[in-house]
């Protein structure tokens, strides 16, 4: 059998989610750093976690894959770019006002990144880019990671 890995079309046209399908509320359980986390986001920080061999992981894993333990950081930076994608369209395939540029952002010293909204103009967003976290405002923060409300050129 000869299969194809070229795959054409869009996504919606392979994925149909109808209204009544829709998931209304996701339930996490984040664990001891997901809360800890989640305390650092109001307050406007950004918390990772450092194994004992130095490895710092974004946002903070339950425990370090390679050695069990860790403990909390905070993350200041600096942030980079480290790929990215511009969306035109939401996930209903309706033509965005203005594209969003979406992508990894990963401090210097981490060994992971997170995916995230990068307020910049397409034309003018590149790989490595020094980027810097912009929160809501303190009265609009709900301990998520939507409390960062985009990262933007420092």
């Amino acid at each position: 059998m000869d299969m194809s890995w070229d795959k054409h079309g869009r996504i919606h046209d392979l994925i149909f989610w109808p209204e009544r399908e829709e998931v209304d509320k996701y339930v996490y359980t984040p664990g001891l750093h997901g809360l800890e986390l989640a305390k650092a986001l109001v307050e406007g920080r950004i918390l990772g976690m450092k194994c004992s061999d130095g490895s710092v992981y974004v946002p903070p894993k339950t425990f370090c894959p390679d050695f069990g333990e860790g403990s909390l950081v905070e993350i200041k930076g600096p942030w980079r770019l480290q790929y990215y994608t511009v969306v035109y369209e939401d996930l209903y395939g309706n033509r965005l006002e203005k594209p969003i540029v979406v992508g990894v952002i990963k401090p210097d010293d981490a060994v992971n990144g997170m995916v995230h909204i990068v307020n910049v103009d397409p034309g003018k967003v590149y790989v490595g880019m020094e980027l810097k976290p912009v929160f809501k405002p303190k009265d609009q923060r709900k301990g998520t990671i939507a409390d960062i409300q985009y990262f933007e050129p420092a």
